[in-house]
């Protein structure tokens, strides 16, 4: 169990720590600049828990029930009811997280469909420079996307949030 300390900090240095941790997450570009951020910042344990937790509550999110989740993550139905409370209560961070990763994930079934729709057809398009110029387009676009987050970002970075 995490424990704090008992002797409290000035509410104003604490919300200056709690603002640089929101900074510092906008801020990270890659993924594995937040896993080194991540194993730097918390235990193994620490890790497994929060990697469960957020499993645990996109599988609440789907309609699974409490004895598939435990049985496949290991937890108890406790912490489980903790997570559904979470989200029974608010949860917008966990919602919107599902949201992102599930937008990832069809994302990444598009491709697949689409690599096992070329390998099954074995054809070859009769317009190369088509191909040349829809590849241009979207790399420009994934270039000025990139960027236009990057500033994102950097932006809402700097912003003091309360805590």
């Amino acid at each position: 169990m995490t424990k704090l300390s008992r002797t409290s900090l000035d509410l104003k240095d604490f919300g200056r720590y709690i603002n640089n941790v929101w900074s510092v997450f906008t801020l990270l570009d890659s993924k594995e600049d937040v896993r080194a951020f991540f194993h730097s910042l918390f235990t193994h344990t620490e890790y497994k828990m929060f990697a469960k937790r957020l499993e645990i509550a996109r599988r609440l999110i789907e309609g699974e029930t409490y004895e598939s989740i435990a049985r496949d993550l290991k937890v108890t139905e406790h912490t489980i009811a903790s997570i559904s409370n979470i989200l029974a209560r608010d949860g917008y961070g966990f919602k919107i997280a599902h949201q992102k990763l599930q937008g990832l994930d069809q994302a990444h079934q598009k491709k697949r469909e689409q690599r096992q729709d070329y390998l099954e057809r074995k054809r070859w398009p009769k317009f190369r420079e088509q191909i040349l110029v829809e590849g241009l387009v979207k790399a420009g676009t994934a270039k000025v996307s990139s960027l236009l987050r990057k500033r994102t970002r950097q932006s809402t970075a700097r912003k003091q949030l309360s805590v």
